[in-house]
């Protein structure tokens, strides 16, 4: 990865969804095609992510939840304000989710950056393998990336792996945030990290 600062995104410009490959994953927006895969694997894994998610409206079921994610993903890419990727493995398993959200520009090139990983292949290091996929995708020079300057992680404190996963991808401590979002119905004080695009060196410790 080059340590300049990627060059502005050109106002207007629109360039196809990504699909990025690790060692082990692809990652790309979800498809209509990938419904039984998701809804089988968020019936295993919600319990185990709920501590760390956002809630989803009362009364929803996965159906309608994928529905959902995949009108979400496809407009938010589509407009600019996001990079909703699911993680899948060869076999075709759902393995985790790797976002972009809340990109800005002009000034501020930013993006906050989420993960998750489903409960039957936690501890597997897929986690840092795809974040480190998804930083140089932010930060590479369009039209292969997003020309990002700047990308941002927030990370409940009780949150050890996600927490071990930031600081494997380079992320630095900036501070915290006191009351910061409303995961699993209330408000949690999150350690807030960024990483550069000048910092970023395409590589991560394996896990």
């Amino acid at each position: 990865m080059s340590g300049e600062q990627p060059p502005t995104l050109p106002r207007g410009a629109h360039f196809g969804p990504p699909v990025l490959r690790t060692a082990r994953m692809t990652l790309r927006l979800l498809r209509e095609s990938d419904r039984a895969e998701f809804v089988r694997a968020m019936a295993r894994s919600e319990p185990h992510l709920r501590p760390w998610w956002t809630a989803r409206p009362e009364g929803e079921n996965i159906e309608a939840w994928f529905e959902r994610t995949l009108l979400r993903a496809g407009t938010e890419f589509a407009e600019g304000r996001s990079a909703r990727l699911v993680g899948f493995l060869d076999d075709g398993r759902m393995a985790g989710t790797f976002s972009l959200n809340n990109i800005a520009r002009g000034v501020f090139q930013n993006a906050d950056v989420g993960w998750s990983v489903m409960v039957d292949l936690v501890g597997r290091g897929l986690a840092t393998e795809g974040v480190r996929a998804l930083l140089d995708y932010a930060f590479l020079p369009a039209p292969s990336g997003l020309a990002l300057h700047r990308v941002q992680a927030n990370v409940i404190p009780s949150n050890t792996a996600s927490l071990n996963v930031a600081r494997r991808c380079g992320f630095r401590v900036e501070g915290l945030g006191r009351k910061l979002l409303q995961i699993d119905g209330r408000w949690q004080d999150h350690v807030m990290f960024a990483r550069l695009a000048e910092e970023h060196l395409g590589s991560c410790r394996d896990d």
